[in-house]
């Protein structure tokens, strides 16, 4: 065996561990075995660690792609579909979510309720405004304002729900890896939001969707989508939610 192959065998092992580990954590934190704050700093690290290992799986140089992944015309469009996906979940991942974790942490959590300086209000308020102007215009571009938006206030409801929204909708056409790095990472972020704000139902309907969708969890996703609907959501978000909740109740039922 090779270097080349050696090497991709070895991050093949490596994204099978972080995967299953990603699974391990959350068992473990509802067994009560992790605590919420070891559970959100391992989470982040085994995320991260994993784009990184299936971004070097994914590598455009030649050496480094096995031969099945360049031997058609259709494998090769899927493959930079794929790596595009990946950069932006490497962005959210490691630069933009890194660092609205430190900005929580080196300033001091903010109360519920607390307002931001008048600075960083207006600030946010700004790129929050583009964000939703660019929403589904251009996703990849939504996604780095909202992470923007969390690098200032790593808060903010609205930014961590679509921004995790955003991500699940890009993952859906990518392989099953990124799928679950993807659920992993989006479930993560509206968790958040609800937990900060339990009263916004975007949240509530977006989680819904993704545990369908990404995870194939109906019940989980049915749970979710009974509170969103509860809450009277958005119009544009409703219609999201009727269009599954029959796939769902039929899941269940079957």
């Amino acid at each position: 065996m090779d270097n080349t192959n050696a090497n991709i065998d070895s991050l093949v092992d490596q994204r099978k561990f972080l995967l299953q580990s990603l699974r391990d954590l959350d068992a473990e934190l509802k067994a009560g075995d992790l605590d919420l704050e070891d559970y959100n700093s391992l989470r982040s690290d085994y995320i991260a660690r994993t784009a990184q290992v299936i971004k070097e799986l994914e590598s455009p140089e030649p050496n480094k792609i096995p031969s099945s992944f360049s031997s058609t015309r259709e494998n090769t469009k899927a493959t930079k579909r794929v790596r595009q996906t990946l950069i932006t979940l490497l962005l959210i991942l490691i630069v933009a979510t890194g660092a609205g974790w430190l900005v929580a942490h080196q300033s001091g959590q903010r109360l519920s309720g607390q307002s931001l300086s008048g600075g960083i209000e207006d600030s946010t308020a700004s790129i929050l405004s583009r964000a939703r102007a660019t929403n589904f215009v251009d996703p990849q571009a939504a996604i780095e304002l909202y992470s923007q938006v969390l690098g200032l206030d790593p808060d903010n409801v609205e930014a961590l729900t679509y921004r995790a929204w955003l991500l699940a909708l890009i993952a859906r056409g990518a392989g099953s890896e990124i799928k679950q790095l993807a659920f992993f990472s989006a479930s993560s972020d509206l968790e958040r939001a609800i937990k900060i704000d339990a009263s916004y139902p975007d949240a509530h309907c977006f989680l819904g969707i993704i545990r369908f969708r990404l995870s194939g969890d109906a019940v989980g996703s049915r749970e979710q989508l009974t509170i969103c609907e509860s809450q009277n959501p958005p119009a544009e978000v409703k219609s999201f939610v009727d269009s599954i909740i029959a796939e769902v109740d039929a899941a269940i039922a079957g």
